[in-house]
């Protein structure tokens, strides 16, 4: 760690050279140096303190969330096949209406491990609309909705 007079003088001798109200542009290596010293300055601890006072309490849109989460299931599809629904309603996850249709037809592992969600319209509104009108019970794309 450097020390604290040190880039006390140094950010004051820079502030000195820059004139008011002019637009200037700082070296990368600068705006570096700059960043790692104020970096240096925060304990982690206070960041923390001090990012939690600052953000306000806010439920997130509905249509963030939603998008997040397709995004989410999307990249675990892409790295290998989804756990089958029966395995995801014994682990507690509620299945939406269509799942469930899924579920008790007879087919095989592989149609029982596809997102149903990137096909269902369900997904479309909650991603574009902020107050879907999604009432179906177990759909996630309901849940994350603000009602």
């Amino acid at each position: 760690m450097v020390d604290r007079h040190t880039e006390d003088e140094f950010f004051e001798d820079l502030a000195a050279r820059i004139p008011l109200g002019e637009d200037v542009r700082i070296p990368g290596s600068l705006k570096d140096r700059i960043f790692s010293a104020l970096i240096d300055r925060l304990d982690e601890q206070e960041f923390r303190e001090q990012l939690i006072t600052e953000v306000p309490d806010i439920a997130a849109p509905a249509r963030l969330k939603s998008r997040i989460y397709s995004a989410l299931v999307m990249a675990q599809a892409q790295s290998g096949p989804l756990l089958s629904l029966s395995k995801c309603e014994t682990g507690g996850r509620a299945l939406c209406v269509f799942e469930k249709l899924v579920e008790i037809a007879p087919v095989g592992q592989t149609l029982e491990s596809i997102n149903y969600c990137r096909i269902c319209h369900a997904r479309v509104v909650a991603e574009r609309f902020e107050n879907a009108p999604i009432y179906w019970p177990g759909c996630p794309y309901a849940g994350f909705q603000n009602h």
